[in-house]
């Protein structure tokens, strides 16, 4: 009769065993405690990450890393200061004058005024009624926007300390992101530390890209809403271009904060004829031109992501995180399909249409995507050579702790 035995540990290492699950406990625990710091640091370290591309090209050039590193804060810190200083009061003029239009065509704001108000312009008592419950709402609702940015202010003021922190992180993890980096290649297995060592290269080339797409895309976004907005003669159409562009940057919901500033400024600046006219070719600029054929398409490119791929991104990122998911949806995505196309070989093989040439997408997807990273992006001899400093410290720890016993055996 076969008889089944069981290997029993013994004490030492299941005391060794104990002791590792505990720490673990531990260490998981505590970052529990403090899970308030993780999503500054995270934030100052994907934004080394994206920069590090840039710093990489200009080392390349003759900067030293510190001073490559100093020169991209400082002068995104003085450009910051000089657009605030400069736009400031420019808005504030255009919400005075914004004021001052809506209270010439609305002097009495109550229920009662609102409609004695459109019924002058000679609307009709139904529009008339239901235009005056829609700037009911907006008015509600812009009262509660308020105190949701009121607390909003007082707690980014509580935690003020971040916005000093966040910055001061960022600038010494890109400027020794090729230290960190090496450190950790050093806790990857030798067979898997040129994958993650590439894998760490593309998704920094993605999220630089995907930065420049998105900066590219608000830049035309802006000019764009700008020309619409000044052939039709609305009042401050250069300040709500500039406003359209920066609000661009957060996908759908920007637009719609673009439309009814939009909307605002056109009433009080040339009546409901230049509103209804404004609003609906903003609508065909922003929501159709923009958020359906340009953004897919500039930042699909960027990243490497087909339109559709980029359009249900942002709808998955809207479900998941909200505005957060929607801005790094694209990217993330990204990320992903270079894990699929690594795990599944066979979506990088050729695809023979019957009637025309071979189209071979994939395999001239990856191909254009690694030759702009090493072309623009990043120097080709930074990475491997984290990778081979990795080695050689590698061979050195093993040097050195075989020296011992080979003395040993020697004596």
């Amino acid at each position: 009769m076969n008889t089944l035995t069981l290997p029993v540990p013994d004490w030492p290492t299941v005391r060794n065993a104990l002791l590792k699950t505990a720490g673990v406990l531990l260490v998981v625990y505590l970052c529990y405690v403090v899970r308030q710091i993780w999503l500054p640091l995270i934030l100052a370290f994907l934004l080394a990450m994206v920069l590090d591309p840039i710093v990489d090209r200009m080392e390349h050039r003759g900067w030293s890393r510190t001073s490559a590193s100093a020169f991209i804060f400082a002068s995104f810190l003085l450009i910051s200061t000089g657009l605030a200083v400069l736009f400031f009061p420019v808005l504030a003029n255009e919400f005075s004058v914004l004021q001052r239009g809506f209270e010439r065509y609305f002097p009495d704001s109550s229920h009662t005024g609102l409609l004695a108000s459109f019924h002058r312009m000679g609307l009709s008592p139904a529009v008339a009624k239901v235009s005056a419950a829609g700037i009911e709402d907006l008015r509600a609702s812009a009262q509660h926007s308020s105190s949701a940015l009121t607390d909003f202010g007082m707690s980014i003021a509580m935690n003020a300390i971040w916005i000093v922190i966040v910055p001061i992180v960022a600038f010494y993890a890109l400027r020794d992101f090729h230290v960190i980096l090496a450190k950790s290649l050093l806790l990857v297995p030798a067979k898997r530390r040129d994958l993650v060592a590439t894998a760490v290269t593309e998704i920094t080339g993605i999220f630089a890209r995907f930065l420049r797409g998105l900066l590219m895309v608000s830049a035309f976004n802006g000019a764009a809403t700008a020309v619409l907005l000044s052939v039709l003669r609305v009042p401050g159409a250069i300040t709500l271009g500039v406003v359209a562009g920066i609000l661009y940057s957060v996908p759908y919901i920007g637009a719609l904060l673009t439309l009814v500033i939009t909307a605002a400024v056109a009433f009080v600046g040339g009546g409901p004829n230049m509103l209804f006219l404004s609003v609906g070719l903003s609508i065909v600029l922003h929501q159709i031109i923009f958020d359906q054929i340009v953004s897919p398409r500039v930042l699909g490119n960027q990243v490497g992501l087909h339109p559709i791929l980029s359009i249900l991104a942002l709808l998955v990122g809207n479900l998941l995180l909200g505005i957060i998911g929607m801005i790094l949806a694209v990217p993330v995505a990204a990320c992903i399909q270079i894990a699929v196309l690594a795990t599944i070989p066979k979506l990088s093989r050729e695809i023979v249409s019957p009637s025309h040439d071979v189209v071979d997408t994939v395999n001239s997807l990856i191909q254009e995507t690694e030759e702009e990273h090493l072309g623009v992006d990043s120097d080709p001899h930074i990475h491997p050579a984290v990778s081979s400093a990795v080695a050689a410290i590698v061979a050195a720890s093993s040097a050195s702790n075989e020296a011992p016993s080979g003395m040993e055996h020697k004596g």
